[in-house]
């Protein structure tokens, strides 16, 4: 098994135990499409129950239609409907006898009609309280010409009398009863069907009161007694002695208006009419014309007052001609639907057709009686029957499913950001894990854990039968939610290098879910509707292209339900403003430009991932000139550091060790030595025009900044532990990164095992072991699930690694609890875990930052001995600020100061070297603090107080041993105490930790002098 191979199989493995122990988390998860599947479900079915009944289908026969619901005033109905807006209900249907004929117009949309009714074009008229009221009870119109004369003309042929029985075409029971050897309809026809557009070939203009209509099956205005006017030339209805506030029969007017013999009354629609004069009104232009409308309108108060003035219409003729008609009609648009609500047709064609009939008999024929520009009638086109299905699931589905199918992304950003946070990723780096290994495994996962949620989504939807799963195409579906999670898993990679904290990640993914939604919902369905062509790049935020893609599917079911058809199939992928194939284009795209992105902003946004890069390194190929010249310059500052430094303050010991490494360099790598440093060197470009600078960390307090890294020569061999104390900024953990190859280095190089640093990384960190200073530990799994991720990142295998976990988990005496979840550890057995997690796979190098640090004395005596046992064979670099813990572990000890090394050697040569003298602390009597500086003085003359306590005569001394000795020491007190008070005295050997603190002094001292 490949190096490769095996890393994956070690973080596949690891992904699927931190699973499991989140299993409820994850069935959580899996459940969300079940549960907004299951809501939608119940919501269409409540919706089916709500439209079904007697008002959503076809009319039937009413044999008990009863006034004010009064069983003992009931009638039965031959035809017609009971009307509830009379005070009728009907109590009891033929359910055998439906059809259009028992039909209100409400429930005549749902009866099957092979042939249409043939109505006339009636026009919007006024009720009569609404008119003009120097013209009431007369209608009034309205029109402007070129000309006052001609719009007088035009004016008065808008509306003309009817024409007589003996000279129409057909003659009056032509038209009324029809011609059977012809194969002429009569004005009432087979079946349901009405032919009362044979009332327009004897000229009758019809208006109506009523609202306007949205189809033609049913006209509403035949329907309702006291809404139908005929509408006549001025003062006719007086003529013909008909009050035009009282509505007759059809018959009635017809026998009023004579001389017209009706041949058979049964044949005429039973319907009331109202006998209308019409009063034409004329402006002089369109402005005045406006005006008057404008006016007539009850909030317009023009004068002052609300004064109501409706025009049956009003036409403005200046671009017609003789030989061209050409007019502008003026209707009353307050009838408009809205945007959500049915399309109405309104009663413009009956307008139009006045208009025409009045420019044909004023232009061409005005002894025509039916021009040839007449609109006879309007009907709607045949249907067969139907009834009510709105699909709820396709209606609202594309906004519920951009929640349901986003929901994932939460959860993939919160576990990438999450180990960025926490410095697992880094962790796992450091012990051997790939860049490439980690985002293969992770996407993996990720895409097996998005299919089974939408396969979840799709099984569910379909169990149900919600028609936006059931119409459309499985095939289709399938691409289009395979391509989505491809775009959405590369979308959360490259979001994730945004964020440092999960939390803050978490919830900007779940407000990015939700307001996507609700956006594309409100907002571009209304664009995408429109067919906007710029909806397409809106489409590139990848919500709004899964919105489009889910919104083209809820569409083509709702559809297919209307037309008890199947929804989108792959031919209706190239429909005219079908926009799926681009939205698969863009999830293509995006899926490649994501991931490449995502790589690229890891390398340049520092989150916890390893080593900021500059914006264009993936340039530097190409401009390895350029970098040469900025190695010169890196060169000369640091030749300028190592001046500044001077070789002067360079300790014997450090500088041997440069020598012994310099000698490895020329003579080639050593055997024996495991890791290597030569000049080791971080320079970062400046801000001052260029130039390099060694680096820095800001200064404490307002102070100067300090130099990090100057330089670091040593060499470590293997079975060696390798302290490195310094205070804190001196530079350790720059040093610690660039040997974890976390940090480039400017200058010098460094051998891991012979391999050099920055060449072979993957190479190096299959041999090194990590312990960081803060505990980085998954807290759903064990202490042995741990090292067998780590042990099979190092490569091992079967009884190898199972023997090697048993084994670091005995030493650090943790086998007990082997099982338990690194969560519920205490601090002090974190630590433990992390030390055994270090030598895990036997690493030949490693670096343990502060292991000791929160454990218990007992605890800290056992780590030791694992650290002691370990050691062997390997090279071991230890950072700590326990003196005792450096001299028990550590074979040699490198102090670091101010970025360089200031002394190195043994703990016992250290102190022994830098130690020489005594530490001396003497209490007297307040009075007697100057006798006891003379009295130490005397007996050292050099040395030096390195603590006084004022007015307490406390003080501390350090005294040469080439002054006194111990000995001589206990003598001069014992004296002293004949001539002052000596209340407490002690004098000590120096320990480790007084040259430490001794060389710490020395560097601040050193840099506030510069």
């Amino acid at each position: 098994m490949t190096t490769w191979r095996k890393q994956a199989n070690s973080l596949l493995r690891k992904s699927l135990v931190y699973q499991k122990r989140s299993i409820c988390t994850n069935i959580c998860l899996l459940s969300a499409p079940i549960v907004f599947t299951i809501i939608l479900f119940v919501m269409q079915r409540v919706i089916d129950s709500l439209l079904s009944g007697v008002d959503y289908e076809c009319g039937c026969q009413c044999i008990q239609c009863c006034y004010n619901s009064n069983p003992n005033n009931c009638t039965v109905l031959d035809s017609g409907f009971c009307n509830s807006d009379d005070g009728y209900s009907c109590l009891e249907f033929n359910t055998s006898n439906c059809a259009l004929s028992y039909s209100s117009p409400t429930n005549a949309a749902f009866c099957a009609i092979p042939n249409p009714s043939n109505w006339p074009a009636l026009t919007s008229t006024p009720e009569p309280e609404w008119r003009v009221g120097s013209d009431f009870p007369a209608t009034s119109l309205l029109v402007t010409a070129v000309t006052s004369s001609i719009a007088s003309s035009l004016g008065a042929l808008l509306v003309n009398q009817l024409i007589p029985a003996a000279s129409s075409l057909f003659g009056l029971a032509g038209i009324f009863l029809g011609d059977e050897a012809t194969g002429r309809p009569g004005l009432t026809g087979a079946g349901d069907k009405t032919n009362a557009y044979l009332l327009s070939e004897i000229g009758m203009q019809l208006g109506s009161s009523q609202d306007p209509i949205l189809t033609y099956y049913i006209e509403s205005a035949f329907t309702t007694a006291n809404q139908t006017y005929v509408l006549l030339p001025a003062s006719t209805c007086e003529s013909i002695g008909l009050n035009q506030t009282q509505a007759v029969t059809l018959t009635a007017f017809f026998e009023a208006y004579g001389p017209m013999t009706i041949p058979n009354t049964t044949a005429l629609p039973a319907v009331m009419v109202v006998c209308t004069d019409t009063v034409v009104t004329t402006e002089v232009n369109v402005t005045a014309l406006d005006n008057t409308l404008y006016c007539g309108y009850n909030q317009a108060r023009c004068n002052g007052t609300s004064i109501t003035s409706q025009f049956t219409g009003a036409w403005d003729f200046k671009d017609s001609t003789t030989s061209s008609f050409s007019t502008t009609v003026y209707y009353n648009g307050t009838y408009e639907s809205s945007n959500n609500e049915p399309v109405r047709l309104l009663r413009i064609p009956g307008l139009v057709n006045m208009a025409a009939k009045a420019w044909f008999r004023s232009y061409i024929d005005a002894s025509s009686e039916v021009p040839p520009t007449s609109l006879l009638g309007v009907m709607s086109m045949p249907k067969p029957a139907n009834k009510v299905s709105l699909d709820f699931s396709s209606l609202l589905g594309p906004l519920f499913y951009c929640w349901v199918v986003q929901l994932l992304f939460p959860t993939f950003l919160q576990q990438l950001v999450y180990e960025k946070e926490k410095r697992l990723r880094m962790m796992m780096k450091m012990h051997g894990l790939g860049d490439s290994a980690y985002w293969a495994v992770t996407y993996a996962w990720f895409l097996m854990l998005y299919i089974t949620y939408i396969a979840i989504f799709i099984i569910v939807g379909s169990a149900v039968r919600l028609n936006f799963f059931v119409k459309t195409n499985y095939g289709i579906q399938i691409v289009f939610y395979l391509l989505q999670g491809f775009c959405m898993i590369a979308f959360a990679f490259m979001m994730s290098s945004f964020f440092t904290s999960a939390l803050t990640a978490v919830t900007f993914a779940y407000l990015y879910v939700f307001a996507s939604g609700l956006i594309g919902s409100l907002l571009l369905q209304v664009f995408i509707n429109q067919n906007q062509l710029w909806v397409f790049f809106i489409e590139w935020i990848p919500a709004f292209s899964l919105y489009r893609g889910l919104a083209e599917i809820g569409a083509y079911a709702f559809r297919g339900v209307y037309r008890d058809d199947a929804g989108m199939q792959w031919s209706d992928l190239t429909d005219t403003g079908n926009g799926m194939l681009p939205v698969w284009g863009i999830f293509i795209v995006e899926s490649v430009l994501f991931m490449v992105l995502g790589w690229y902003f890891e390398q340049v946004i520092s989150t916890g991932n390893g080593v900021r890069r500059r914006p264009l390194f993936f340039l530097d190929r190409w401009l390895k000139p350029k970098a040469a010249d900025m190695s010169s310059e890196a060169h000369a500052s640091a030749i300028t550091v190592k001046e500044t430094v001077g070789d002067s303050d360079e300790m014997v010991d450090v500088a041997a060790e440069k020598r012994r490494v310099e000698e490895m360099v020329l003579a080639g790598h050593d055997e024996n030595a495991s890791i290597v440093c030569h000049d080791l060197q971080k320079i970062f470009p400046g801000q001052d025009g260029g130039k390099p600078k060694v680096a820095v960390f800001p200064g404490q307090d307002g102070g100067k900044p300090k130099v990090a890294v100057r330089s670091l020569t040593l060499a470590i061999e293997r079975g060696e532990c390798f302290g490195l104390l310094g205070p804190n900024g001196a530079g350790k953990s720059t040093a610690i990164n660039m040997l974890t190859g976390f940090l480039e280095a400017t200058e010098g190089t460094a051998l891991v095992e012979g391999i050099k640093l920055g060449e072979n990384m993957q190479s190096i960190y299959k041999m090194m072991g990590v312990c960081p200073q803060h505990d980085l530990l998954w807290e759903q799994l064990t202490a042995e699930e741990h090292l067998l991720f780590y042990g099979r990142l190092k490569g091992m295998e079967k009884e190898d690694l199972a023997a090697a976990v048993t084994e670091g988990l005995q030493g650090v005496n943790l086998l007990t609890v082997r099982n338990k979840p690194a969560g519920k550890f205490s601090g002090g057995m974190k630590r433990r875990l992390s030390v055994a997690i270090s030598f895990i796979g036997k690493p030949k190098v490693v670096y343990l930052d502060e292991p000791s640090t929160g454990l218990d004395p007992a605890s800290r005596r056992q780590l030791w001995n694992v650290v002691k046992k370990e050691k062997q064979g390997r090279a071991c670099i230890l950072t700590t600020h326990s003196m005792e813990e450096a001299e028990v572990l550590c074979d040699r000890l490198g102090i670091f100061v101010d970025g360089r090394l200031v002394c190195i050697g043994a703990p016992k040569e250290i102190t022994s070297r830098y130690a020489g003298y005594l530490v001396f602390t003497i209490t007297v009597a307040p009075s007697d603090e100057e006798l006891a500086r003379e009295f130490v003085k005397g007996i050292s003359p050099n040395s030096t107080q390195t603590y006084a306590l004022a007015g307490a005569g406390t003080s501390k001394h350090e005294l040469p041993t080439s002054d006194i000795t111990l000995s001589g020491v206990f003598d001069a007190v014992s004296a002293a105490k004949q001539r002052m008070t000596i209340i407490d005295w002690g004098v000590a050997n120096a320990t480790l930790e007084e040259v430490f603190i001794k060389f710490a002094r020395a560097s601040n001292m050193t840099m506030s002098q510069e």
